[in-house]
């Protein structure tokens, strides 16, 4: 299972990808190797995989969610029967809720993978990776500063979950009871080989719910961040557009600038529709997820807030729960920050395609052309859906372009 895995890695698409991923479709790699690593995502399609390694992870990603599940009961069980001692439920609240936000991102990753394989497939697509060398370099920020975030967010769930080992086990060495927040159904206090096994499935249960979630995290707010760097190269675009015709009938003299001109309008309203769609389909899957998390993201932040009122401030623990409390703070500032930096550089898009009318009113400029632009300057998000009209009318045989189709 190990040399599978090694031999054919799974944190890309496939093994023939491996060398030719897209700049843009490579800023979610380090997150699908994790995430396929825990068996939350599956392996993408094609034939780069054997049939043993797909039916193996196939039957890992079943095991890591019934792992889930039984943990989640474990500790549900265990809530029950210490109602009236607080201290010990607020400590098990904690956890527990944040097992159910992440139950359910799992069992979304399950239900809706078909559709999260075409949006990871999309990041791929032509239209976002054909760019110049300055937007490479966008695309290039994009994917390391994505690689950073996943890295230092899903360590800090690591080191918080390690920590959570050493409190039980300074315990145990000291003669003191253990006191594990689930129902584990057996006296392990008793036991040394019982205690490591309870302590060991703990350490693995809790380490794989903490980076997997993380990771799921990261990966909606990567592709947040995607699409706004996507708007940003698409607005850089649009502000060279006439530049970029003249440098095409310069070297194409047969060529006609405003054809040229309205070609270069049309990819730009095709890029933006691709950037939308990559939006809406990230919406539609985790748009439920997200409110779950929000609605019970305040009371898991109540209660750990209230397990750490009565620690010490110099305690392993004290430092394990603020760790904790602050991947609460970044899950909810992920979808917050990005998706309001989408929303920024979407407007930024529309005061951009205004500057395009101005651009457009140069000699030569293309007057069909600049009034298409200025009749749409103030409503962006309305060209998309008119993409499919407006190349229909451009591709017509011995007509000039529609191009009050737009209008």
């Amino acid at each position: 299972m190990i040399w599978l895995f090694h031999k054919y890695p799974i944190g890309c698409h496939s093994w023939q990808q491996i060398l030719t991923m897209s700049l843009a479709g490579s800023c979610v790699a380090l997150h699908l190797r994790f995430l396929r690593c825990c068996g939350y995502c599956r392996l993408a399609g094609g034939d780069g995989y054997p049939p043993l390694l797909r039916w193996l992870h196939h039957a890992y990603r079943y095991f890591a969610l019934a792992l889930m599940t039984a943990y989640l009961l474990q500790q549900c069980v265990y809530a029950y029967q210490e109602q009236t001692d607080m201290d010990k439920l607020a400590r098990v609240m904690f956890l527990l809720l944040c097992h159910v936000t992440s139950i359910t991102k799992q069992i979304v990753f399950h239900v809706d993978a078909e559709r999260i394989d075409e949006m990871i497939t999309g990041l791929d697509d032509r239209l976002y990776n054909e760019v110049s060398e300055k937007q490479a370099q966008l695309l290039s920020t994009t994917c390391v500063r994505a690689a950073r975030l996943v890295r230092v967010y899903t360590g800090t769930a690591f080191i918080t979950c390690t920590l959570w080992i050493v409190f039980p086990i300074l315990e145990y060495a000291n003669g003191r009871p253990v006191d594990f927040p689930f129902w584990a159904g057996i006296d392990y206090n008793h036991s040394r080989i019982r205690f490591l096994l309870v302590l060991l499935y703990s350490y693995y249960a809790t380490s794989l719910e903490g980076i997997a979630n993380t990771t799921m995290d990261a990966f909606i707010a990567t592709i947040l961040y995607q699409c706004q760097t996507q708007l940003k190269i698409l607005r850089m675009n649009i502000e060279i557009l006439p530049d970029r015709a003249r440098a095409i009938v310069k070297k194409e003299p047969n060529q006609k600038y405003e054809a040229v001109l309205w070609k270069l309008f049309i990819e730009c309203l095709t890029h933006y529709k691709k950037i939308t769609s990559t939006s809406k389909i990230l919406q539609d899957i985790f748009g439920t997820v997200i409110l779950i998390q929000f609605a019970i993201g305040g009371w898991t932040l109540c209660m750990a807030a209230y397990k750490l009122v009565s620690l010490n401030v110099l305690s392993i623990e004290f430092a394990s729960i603020t760790l904790f409390i602050m991947c609460i703070f970044i899950e909810l500032l992920l979808f917050c920050y990005y998706g309001n930096e989408v929303k920024v550089e979407k407007w930024s898009g529309v005061l951009t395609c205004g500057g395009g009318v101005r651009a457009a009113e140069r000699p030569h400029g293309g007057v069909a052309v600049r009034d298409a632009v200025a009749g749409h300057a103030a409503a962006l998000p309305a060209l998309a859906a008119r993409v499919h009209g407006a190349r229909q009318a451009a591709a017509a045989p011995r007509r000039r372009p529609h191009h009050t189709a737009l209008a």
